[in-house]
Order: structure tokens, then C-alpha cells, then sequence
């Protein structure tokens, strides 16, 4: 198979019909350019520029957006969930029903706006590097808003229903307790309050890659349906999101710890 072949294969005929054609879907290279300009300025351009400057303090933009991050995550949980979960969804493999009937429809719009709203998160590490928090921008905060918006990308395209959407619920909690936090933190008033939780934030995500493990385990069950290709890449994903999450819980948390000691 050429490879002009096997573009028009992968991209248009395996894709799903219903949302191939929706902005920033229906070919990779928008995304592609989107992440590479993303990559070019976190890494190279904007610590040039911002290396004289003074950093921004952007403490209004972080508030408006910590909000905007707790509704938006809680209409996701809300829009997956009536979307089919309380009707033919279950916990256990569920394949995708690629038709055009209204609670398939409004999944795949709800899956849609998740990855809208997973680029829109690319613009935490952009605000990194105005104020100057190059510490905050490590491999672990670059691979997983990376990998976060791919899983969206691929979600969306291929497999945009069924199982694959527990994801958004579970991730959509975490994500509402975590920017709770983080607006809680930016207040000097409760910083006194919530400090103390900051590990728990941590913790809290590596529980939700595990039971994003265990959920993704079913699809390998011969009698589970899905594109084989999904599962393996999700497992893939959450392994080594679970690598560097315990990693950075054991450097920033165990090890000082043990030092104060």
C-alpha cells in the first residue's frame, strides 16, 4: 500500500464518520503544527524573550482560568453521564455505537469540547514561561499535556462512545478537584489551609491512572469488541503517566520528608 494509500486509510476510511469532519479532526497536521509551535515556544522562543523581561504576574488570567476549569470539567462529567451512562452504558466493555441517534450525537459533541478544552490547556505551560516558572516545566508537565491532547485527538476520531468515555468522567473529577485547589491555593488567605493537601493532589492522580488500568484491561478480553489498537495505546499512556507521576511524588514528597527527618 503506497503511502498516499495508507493516509487516506488511516485518516479518513478507519476514522468515525460522524465527527471526521469537525474542526481540527479530519487531518492530523492542524494538531501536528499546533503541538510543534507549542513545543517551539515553551522550549525555545519564550524563555528568549521573557530572558530580560521581568516575569508577568498574570494573577487575574489564573482565576478567571482555575473557574473556568472547575465548570467546564463539571459540565463534562455531567454531559458523558447523560450521554448514555445512565441508560446503555455500563462499567464493562462497551463498544462504540457509531450512529447518528441523539445520546451517541451528544457524546461525541461532549468528546469534542474535551478536546477543545485539553488544547486550551496547553496555555498553563505558556503562562509557565511568562512568569517565569521554569521549574514548573518538566518532562512530566510537557508529556502529559502532550499526551493529553493526542488521547483527545484519537478519542475523537476513532473511537468517540462507548468504554472509552469513562475516561472523561474519572479524569474530569480529578480535574475539578485539582483547579479547586489551585484557585484555593492562589487565595493568601486558605494558602494556610490547602498547602498541606498538595500531595494528596498527586496521589489523587495516580489513583485515577489506576483505575483507568484496570477499567482499559476489559478491551484485551477476546470477547470485548473494540479497535485492539485503543487499548494498547491507553495502557501505554497511563503506565508512563503513572511512571512520572510516582516519581515526582517520590522525589518532591517522599524524599523531603525523609530529610526533614
Amino acid at each position: 500500500m503506497s503511502i498516499a494509500k495508507s493516509y487516506q486509510y488511516y485518516v479518513t476510511e478507519m476514522a468515525d464518520p460522524r465527527t471526521n469532519d469537525w474542526m481540527l479532526v479530519g487531518s492530523p497536521i492542524p494538531l501536528t503544527i499546533i503541538l510543534f509551535n507549542y513545543l517551539y515556544f515553551v522550549l525555545v522562543f519564550g524563555p528568549k524573550y521573557m530572558r530580560h523581561r521581568k516575569p508577568y504576574s498574570l494573577k487575574n488570567f489564573m482565576f478567571f482560568y482555575n473557574i473556568f476549569q472547575i465548570f467546564v470539567n463539571a459540565y463534562f462529567i455531567y454531559g458523558v453521564i447523560t450521554s448514555g451512562w445512565t441508560t446503555d452504558i455500563s462499567l464493562f466493555c462497551e463498544p462504540v455505537r457509531y450512529t447518528t441517534d441523539e445520546l451517541p450525537m451528544r457524546m461525541t459533541r461532549v468528546i469534542w469540547a474535551v478536546y477543545m478544552v485539553k488544547l486550551i490547556d496547553l496555555m498553563e505551560t505558556i503562562v509557565f514561561v511568562l512568569r517565569k516558572k521554569k521549574n514548573q516545566i518538566s518532562f512530566l508537565h510537557l508529556y502529559h499535556h502532550i499526551s493529553t491532547v493526542i488521547i483527545a485527538y484519537l478519542s475523537l476520531k476513532y473511537i468517540a462512545g462507548g468504554m472509552a468515555t469513562f475516561c472523561v468522567i474519572v479524569n474530569s473529577f480529578v480535574h475539578v478537584i485539582m483547579y479547586t485547589y489551585y484557585l484555593c491555593s492562589g487565595n493568601l488567605n486558605l494558602q494556610y489551609l490547602v498547602v498541606p493537601i498538595k500531595p494528596y493532589i498527586t496521589i489523587i492522580q495516580m489513583v485515577q491512572f489506576c483505575i483507568l488500568l484496570i477499567h482499559t484491561f476489559q478491551a484485551f478480553m477476546p470477547s470485548c469488541h473494540v479497535p485492539r489498537l485503543a487499548p494498547v495505546i491507553m495502557t501505554f499512556n497511563l503506565l508512563i503517566n503513572f511512571y512520572l507521576f510516582y516519581d515526582f511524588y517520590n522525589k518532591n514528597y517522599r524524599r523531603k520528608a525523609k530529610n526533614i527527618k
